[in-house]
C-alpha cells in the first residue's frame, strides 16, 4: 500500500472521511501501531531478516561507555569491537556479561585484569554499551554495533504514492508488504476502541490476532539476508 491506499483502507474499515478522521489524528494512529507491528516482527525474526541496521562509532582511548542509536527498537543485535589500528579492521564479537558476577568492584583495574582484547565482552546500562575488555586506545570505526531500528515514520500527511514496503533511505526501513493491510485493521481496531462508546468490530477486526499470528509465522522460517549501513555519532556517554 502507499499512504493514499492505507489511508483509503482504513477509512473505509471505520466507516469515515477525511473530515471525520483527520489525516493529523491517522498519522498518530499509523505511527503507534506500526511500532507496535515492528516490535512483534522483530521479536519472531530470529534470523535477523527485519530492521537490522548495522552502524559504527569510534573507540576513544580509554572510554569504556559508548551511547545506544537513538533509534534502537527493542535490543543490540550484535556488537564487536577492534581494538588495534591495522588495515583492514579486525572485528572481535563481544558477548554479554555482568561484572557483578566477579564480586568486586568494577574499576579501570579491576576490568584490565579481568577481561582481555581476545575475548571482550560487554554490558548494557542507561541506553549505553559498557565494554568489559583490555585497555582501549583510539580507533577510527573501532565500534560495530548491528540493532533493529524502528520502521521509518510517515509524516507530514497520508498522501503518497510510493509504496510503504519501500525503504524511504538507505538507513531507513518499510513495512513488510504482508503486514500492510493488518497495520490498516489494528488502527481501525484502536480508533474504534478509542471511543467514549467504543464502536463494536467487524468480523474481519475481530480475527486480527488470527491473521496476525498467521503472518508472524510465516516470517519466521524465512531468509531473506541484507543490510543496510548507517553511522552514529560519537558519543562519550557523559549525558547518560
Amino acid at each position: 500500500m502507499t499512504k493514499t491506499q492505507l489511508a483509503i483502507r482504513v477509512r473505509f474499515y471505520t466507516k469515515t472521511t477525511s473530515n471525520t478522521f483527520l489525516d493529523s489524528d491517522l498519522l498518530l494512529f499509523a505511527n503507534s501501531v506500526k511500532d507496535e507491528l515492528a516490535s512483534l516482527i522483530a521479536e519472531r525474526d530470529i534470523k535477523g531478516n527485519y530492521f537490522i541496521v548495522p552502524s559504527t562509532d569510534n573507540l576513544v582511548a580509554d572510554q569504556r561507555e559508548y551511547a545506544w542509536p537513538d533509534d534502537v527498537l527493542n535490543s543490540i543485535y550484535s556488537i564487536e569491537a577492534s581494538f588495534t589500528t591495522a588495515t583492514p579492521l579486525s572485528y572481535v564479537l563481544c558477548h554479554p556479561d555482568d561484572f557483578r558476577r566477579l564480586g568486586i568492584g568494577r574499576t579501570e583495574a579491576n576490568v584490565t585484569a579481568n577481561y582481555s582484547n581476545d575475548e571482550p565482552r560487554y554490558e548494557m546500562q542507561r541506553r549505553s554499551i559498557y565494554l568489559l575488555c583490555g585497555t582501549i586506545i583510539a580507533v577510527t570505526n573501532g565500534l560495530r554495533i548491528k540493532y533493529r531500528a524502528y520502521p521509518a515514520d510517515l509524516a507530514d500527511n497520508m498522501v503518497g504514492t510510493t509504496s510503504l514496503a519501500l525503504d524511504p533511505t538507505t538507513t531507513t526501513f518499510g513495512m513488510p508488504l504482508n503486514f500492510h493491510e493488518l497495520w490498516a485493521r489494528r488502527i481501525s481496531i484502536q480508533w474504534k476502541g478509542s471511543k467514549p462508546k467504543p464502536i463494536p468490530l467487524s468480523p474481519l477486526e475481530k480475527n486480527y490476532e488470527i491473521d496476525l499470528e498467521r503472518q508472524l509465522s510465516a516470517i519466521s522460517g524465512n531468509d531473506m539476508s541484507g543490510e543496510n549501513i548507517a553511522t552514529i555519532p560519537r558519543d562519550t556517554g557523559e549525558n547518560y
